[in-house]
C-alpha cells in the first residue's frame, strides 16, 4: 500500500474521531421512544437470536447460493491474505505519539484481518481459516481495543490506556460488535478446541463494551447530559445493539439495554432538522445517517418489526441529503470537514432507498457501485454491514443505473442551497451556498461561502480538510488555515476574520428560485467578530442558468480601519494580464471573472500543498487564492464578481 493511500484510510477511520457535535438542537423528538411502551417492548424483542436472518455456518447450501461466485472469489482471496497477517500490538510509543506530537499510530489493521478471515471462512466452510480466526480472536481479547485519539474519555492523562476504566468510542464498538458476530457463528467450532475461547470472548466483549454502557450516562455520544451529538451516536449505538442482542443472557437486561439504546438514538434525531442535511458533510453521511439507518433496520428486526419509524418524513429527508448535494461523478457539496470527492457505501444507499422506497436511491447506489468499482476488493464496511453488502452485492450490481441530479434544492433549517443548470443534467454551472452558524459539527468559519464546479468540475472550492492529527480537535483547530474564513470564498470585513462559535451566525436568508434564475441571499455581519466594525454584509449569490454565476455584495461599515478583502480559492490556473482581466482554466475550460476595476483590485496568492490528504482531494500540489482588495474607503458600498465561460 502506498504512503498516501494508507494515510487516506487513516483519515477515513478518523472521519468520526473526538469531535462534540456542535449543530443546534432543531426539535427534541422522541420518534422511537414513542412506538412503543417499555413494558411492550420485552414482549416484542425476539431473544435468543431468532431475528439473525443471515445462515448460519453450518448452512452450507445457503452460504453457497446466496453468495456470487465472483464475489466469493474475492473474500477468499482475501483471507489467505490475511493467512499471513502478523499479529502486532500497538507499543506504548505508538499510544505516546498522539499525546507527544499529535501523530496517530493506532490503527485498525488486527481486526480488519480478523474480519477478512472470518468473512472468508464463513463463505468457504473448510476450516481452513479456523485456527488464524482463534489466534486473532485470542490476540484481541489480550489487548487494548481503544484507539490513541480518544483515550481523552479516560481519567489517567499519561497517554497510555488504562485496562482498569473501559471505555466506549469507534474502535471499541467495532471491534465488540464483530466479537460477538464471530462468538455467533462459529462458538460451536471453537469449543472444539477449548471452551475458553467463547467464555474469553463474552466476557471481553462484556468487559469492554456491554458493561460500560449500562454503567455510564455520560458519554457526550450519547445525549443523556444535554450535549448535542453527532454520528458517534448512532454508530455506537448500532455496535452495542448487535452485541447486546448477540451475547447478552438475561432478557430483562436486554429489554433495559434496548430501552437505553432506543432514548440515547433519539437525542441523535433531535440534533437533525426536518431538511434532513448532514451538516457535517456528505462523507460524513455513512457513518451518521448511515449508522442510524443500520440501527433502525436491526431495531426493527429484533422487535419482530414493533418499533420502525421508516416511514418518517424526517428519516426520508436524512437518506436524500446524500444525493441532494451530489454534483456529478464523485464531487459533492464539501462543507465542513468534508473532502469534495466522495464514494458513499453502495450498500446503505441501496438499504435505504429500500427501505425507504426510494428508487431513485437505488439506482444512484448502482451506478455508484459500478462507477467506483465498490466491489473490486470485496465487500466493505464492518462485520455486520460487510455481511449485509455480501448478500445484497446481485441486487446491487442487477439494479438500473440512475444518477438524480436536483435541479435545485434548498435546506432551508439549515441554510444551505444548491442548484444547477439543468435538472437530470450534469453539464454547466451547479454552485451551493451556505449560511449557518460557526459551531456546526465538524465546523469550519465558513458563514456564507460557496462552491461552484462547471460540467461536474471544480471551480470554486471549499478547500476541505487535511490528514487529522491531535491539532485537529483540539483548541488550536482555528489556528489551521483550511479551517479560517479567508481561506473560504468569503470576505475578510476590515481585516478581520470570521469566528468560531454558535453566535457567529447567518442571519435574513432569502432563496428564491424560478426556471430562469437561482438566487440565495444572507448577512453574514454576525459571523465576523465586533472588531470587524461591521453592521450589515449582505451576499447574494446568483445563477443565471446557462448563462453566469454572480456573486454580489452589498455592506454597511460602522467605521472604517483596513481595507476589506474578497477572496476566492480555486484549483484551476489563474492568470491576471496587465490589464486586470482574469481567466481561470481548468478541466471545464476557460472562464472569465468579471468585476468593477475601479473598485476591486486583485492579485493572486499561491498556496502549496504539503498534506496528501489535500493534494488526493484536488489531484494537485497547488492551490491558489484570488483577493480583491476593495479600493473605496466609504462606509457603504456594493461589489460583484461574475463568472462566465469562455
Amino acid at each position: 500500500m502506498s504512503k498516501i493511500k494508507s494515510l487516506l484510510l487513516t483519515g477515513s477511520l478518523l472521519i468520526t474521531i473526538i469531535c462534540t457535535g456542535f449543530s443546534a438542537n432543531a426539535t427534541e423528538r422522541h420518534l422511537l421512544e414513542q412506538t412503543i411502551s417499555y413494558e411492550d417492548l420485552g414482549t416484542a424483542i425476539l431473544y435468543h437470536q431468532s431475528w439473525v436472518d443471515y445462515p448460519k455456518y453450518t448452512d452450507r447450501k445457503s452460504w453457497q447460493e446466496k453468495v456470487d461466485p465472483e464475489i466469493r472469489k474475492i473474500i477468499i482471496k482475501n483471507g489467505e491474505q490475511a493467512l499471513k497477517h502478523e499479529w502486532k500490538p500497538d507499543l506504548a510509543s505508538d499510544y505516546l505519539a498522539f499525546k507527544r506530537t499529535g501523530e496517530i499510530r493506532t490503527g485498525r489493521a488486527n481486526h480488519k484481518a480478523l474480519q477478512a478471515l472470518t468473512i472468508a471462512e464463513l463463505v468457504e466452510g473448510q476450516g481452513r481459516f479456523m485456527d488464524a480466526i482463534i489466534d486473532g480472536v485470542w490476540f484481541l481479547c489480550e489487548t487494548s481495543w481503544i484507539h490513541s485519539a480518544h483515550l481523552g474519555f479516560q481519567k489517567d492523562r499519561s497517554g497510555l490506556p488504562d485496562r482498569n476504566e473501559p471505555t466506549i468510542e469507534l474502535v471499541v464498538a467495532d471491534i465488540g460488535a464483530q466479537m460477538a458476530w464471530t462468538y455467533y457463528f462459529l462458538k460451536d467450532e471453537f469449543d472444539k478446541t477449548s471452551p475458553l475461547i467463547n467464555e474469553r470472548i463474552v466476557e471481553e466483549v462484556n468487559k469492554n463494551l456491554i458493561n460500560p454502557y449500562f454503567a455510564r450516562d455520560d458519554y457526550w455520544w450519547m445525549g443523556f447530559g444535554g450535549q448535542q451529538v453527532n454520528n458517534w451516536n448512532p454508530w455506537v449505538n448500532y455496535n452495542v445493539l448487535q452485541a447486546l442482542m448477540l451475547i447478552e443472557r438475561s432478557s430483562e437486561r436486554i429489554q433495559q439495554g434496548v430501552w437505553k439504546l432506543m432514548k440515547s438514538t433519539d437525542f441523535f434525531f433531535s440534533m437533525y432538522h426536518e431538511d434532513g442535511a448532514c451538516d457535517e458533510g456528505p462523507t460524513y453521511w455513512s457513518g451518521a445517517s448511515g449508522y442510524a439507518l443500520k440501527f433502525l433496520d436491526l431495531l426493527a428486526k429484533v422487535t419482530g418489526n414493533k418499533v420502525n419509524i421508516f416511514s418518517s418524513p424526517l428519516l426520508r429527508n436524512m437518506a436524500q441529503y446524500i444525493y441532494r448535494v451530489h454534483i456529478g461523478g464523485n464531487y459533492f457539496v464539501n462543507f465542513a470537514d468534508s473532502a469534495p470527492i466522495v464514494s458513499p457505501s453502495p450498500g446503505i444507499l441501496y438499504q435505504y432507498g429500500k427501505l425507504i422506497g426510494d428508487s431513485a436511491m437505488m439506482k444512484f447506489a448502482s451506478l455508484m457501485a459500478r462507477q467506483n468499482q465498490s466491489f473490486k476488493n470485496g465487500v466493505n464496511g464492518y462485520f455486520a454491514s460487510a455481511l449485509d453488502e455480501l448478500f445484497m452485492y446481485k441486487d446491487i450490481i442487477n439494479y438500473p443505473q440512475g444518477e438524480p441530479l436536483i435541479g435545485s434544492y434548498w435546506f432551508k433549517d439549515t441554510q444551505i442551497c444548491v442548484a444547477r443548470d439543468t435538472e437530470g443534467k450534469s453539464d454547466g454551472f451547479f454552485f451551493a451556498a451556505k449560511g449557518g452558524n460557526n459551531q456546526e459539527s465538524h465546523n469550519h468559519n465558513d458563514v456564507g461561502s460557496c462552491i461552484l464546479y462547471y460540467n461536474s468540475q471544480p471551480l470554486l472550492i471549499d478547500v476541505g480538510v487535511g490528514t487529522y492529527t491531535r491539532q485537529t480537535f483540539g483548541p488550536e483547530r482555528y489556528t489551521i488555515w483550511t479551517m479560517q474564513s479567508d481561506y473560504h470564498n468569503l470576505p475578510l470585513i476590515n481585516g478581520t476574520a470570521q469566528k468560531n462559535g454558535r453566535e457567529f451566525a447567518a442571519y435574513n436568508q432569502q432563496y428564491k428560485a424560478t426556471a430562469k434564475t437561482i438566487s440565495y441571499q444572507i448577512d453574514i455581519a454576525r459571523a465576523y467578530p465586533q472588531e470587524a466594525n461591521v453592521k450589515s454584509w449582505t451576499r447574494n449569490y446568483t445563477l443565471h442558468r446557462k448563462k453566469d454565476f454572480t456573486i454580489t455584495d452589498r455592506w454597511e461599515l460602522a467605521a472604517y480601519e483596513k481595507p476589506s478583502i474578497l477572496s476566492l480559492m480555486t484549483c484551476n490556473e489563474v492568470e491576471i494580464d496587465n490589464d486586470k482581466n482574469i481567466i481561470l482554466t481548468g478541466e471545464a475550460g476557460k472562464f472569465k471573472l468579471e468585476y468593477n476595476k475601479k473598485l476591486l483590485s486583485p492579485e493572486a496568492d499561491i498556496i502549496e500543498l504539503t498534506d496528501p490528504k489535500l493534494i488526493h482531494s484536488w489531484s494537485q500540489k497547488k492551490l491558489t487564492r484570488i483577493r480583491f482588495t476593495i479600493l473605496s474607503q466609504q462606509t457603504t458600498g456594493e461589489s460583484k464578481l461574475m463568472v462566465k465561460k469562455l
